[in-house]
């Protein structure tokens, strides 16, 4: 049985494929399904049974909130109720997302609500009529029992609220932070989120109920957009599972503690100190980077599509060494493609004399199989950075590009994904492979790559279009220029 001749471009390209394959499967389970990680390394470990009780399964689910204050600030909305003084509402106007979800409401358990330990206690202070009134950013609410009494402190800080307990006759109590915003994850993280010294813990499973304690920073529950949480002096952390669907997490501060219910939008964040909520995953050490880089451009520019299209630029003009080359290398395989086509006839029964006289075909012209494939294999990782980055920017939200109402949602008429597979079939007539079959499997791979990127983040689709746009323009004008001589100029006849 003869075997098939395979040349080494073909080997080339079906190593690369394999290649690209493993590393997206590998990148893929990276970023989006992360090892479950390990409960956070706590300096003092309490006894379950020593955090209070969410009161879950009393009277609490039917004391629904009655009478309802509502507070308009320019960036918030929120919602008080006079009984336990809790949120009912928490609007980010920006966005037109109201934070408290509706499992929230169906078992009446709101953020900012408090636990002592004391069942008996913690029914009064959550769902007793409170003395509330407004001075000028502030929200004093004070509601007094026997031989004790607790006082909220609710100031309104622009970008956050800060929030101070004083307490007289009870110990310091655990305050809610609420439970996740209920969202499209999109493979991003979402439940629990502590920063105990300088590690960032994202917890995956929560068994029951956990206490953490220690250097802690901040601690609430994030989503892939939205965080609810607090910082500041914290010393301790309460997390509950809540019948296995969805998990809440309490404080205990001392002092006034920052407490943030909103989007995860970079610039308020880097503000008060809690950038680290935003999740860059796996692949920070290129994520983060780029993310600030785009984030710097839009600051400046005002326009998410205007910082794509200088990421786009900048990674092409860093490239454009390597797609010369690559442009160059593609140009001597088409002059060898005769004499590539005279040594299969020769020895097509010898495939390793055949590939022994390729490669001294290719050193003869100074032929670099590999050159073709560097440009994409360099691209891999910003490419996935920048996935990761366009899953996590809640700004692109509000993006806007012509007929797409948001870059951080599917192109809803998936016009961009076609013109996409349009300019990466364009690249196969323009830079054509000697090889027939080989740019036959390219406009297949084109194909698949269009039906694949119509589901993606637009602002994604949007990189790669202008990526393969400004590469033919790049091509094109290499081929002008490098080959232009030799088609002027054909080699002269020596007379004898």
């Amino acid at each position: 049985m003869e075997r098939k001749d395979l040349d080494l471009k073909g080997l080339l390209i079906i190593f690369v494929v394999i290649t690209l394959f493993l590393f997206a499967y590998q990148a893929y389970l990276t970023l989006f399904h992360p090892t479950p990680q390990p409960p956070p390394q706590q300096e003092v470990k309490e006894k379950p049974q020593n955090i209070p009780s969410l009161l879950l399964g009393t009277s609490r689910e039917e004391k629904k909130p009655q009478n309802l204050i509502t507070y308009d600030f320019e960036k918030y909305k929120l919602v008080l109720s006079q009984e336990g003084a809790k949120l009912i509402s928490l609007v980010d106007k920006k966005y037109n997302k109201d934070l408290i979800t509706d499992e929230e409401r169906r078992l009446n358990l709101f953020p900012l609500e408090v636990f002592t330990g004391d069942p008996e206690k913690d029914l009064f202070l959550n769902f007793s009529p409170y003395e509330i009134k407004k001075e000028g950013d502030q929200i004093i609410a004070k509601v007094k029992g026997e031989g004790f009494e607790l006082i909220k402190r609710i100031t309104y800080k622009g970008d956050y609220f800060s929030l101070k307990i004083e307490t007289s006759g009870i110990p310091t109590p655990f305050i809610s932070s609420g439970m996740k915003v209920k969202e499209d994850d999109f493979f991003t993280h979402s439940g629990p989120v502590v920063k105990i010294g300088n590690k960032i813990e994202r917890l995956e499973k929560v068994e029951g109920r956990e206490l953490i304690t220690g250097d802690i920073k901040f601690a609430g529950e994030e989503s892939r957009y939205y965080f609810k949480g607090f910082a500041g002096p914290i010393k301790a952390v309460a997390i509950y599972n809540l019948e296995g669907k969805e998990t809440i997490t309490l404080v205990k501060g001392e002092g006034e503690l920052t407490f943030y219910g909103g989007a995860k939008e970079y610039s308020r964040l880097k503000n008060i100190g809690l950038s680290e909520v935003i999740d860059f995953g796996s692949l920070r050490l290129i994520v983060k980077p780029l993310f600030i880089f785009m984030h710097w451009i839009y600051e400046h520019l005002h326009s998410w599509v205007f910082s794509i299209f200088a990421l786009t630029l900048i990674v092409r003009i860093l490239m454009f060494p390597l797609t010369y080359k690559s442009t160059v290398a593609m140009g001597k395989m088409a002059e060898l493609a005769p004499k590539m086509q005279e040594l299969k006839e020769k020895y097509k029964n010898d495939p390793a004399k055949f590939q022994e006289e390729m490669m001294k075909l290719y050193q003869e012209v100074g032929f670099n199989p590999m050159s073709g494939c560097l440009p994409i294999l360099l691209q891999i990782p910003i490419f996935f950075a920048l996935y990761k980055v366009l899953t996590i920017t809640v700004d692109l939200q509000l993006a806007e590009f012509l007929w797409i109402q948001s870059l951080a949602q599917k192109d809803p008429y998936y016009i961009l994904p076609v013109l996409m597979g349009i300019t990466m079939i364009s690249q196969q007539f323009i830079s054509p492979s000697p090889e027939k079959s080989q740019n036959l499997i390219m406009i297949i791979s084109s194909v698949v790559f269009t039906f694949l990127f119509a589901n993606f983040p637009a602002g994604l689709v949007l990189y790669w279009t202008l990526n393969n746009v400004f590469n033919l323009g790049q091509t094109y004008l290499i081929k002008k220029l490098t080959f232009k001589d030799k088609k002027e100029k054909p080699a002269k006849k020596k007379k004898k």
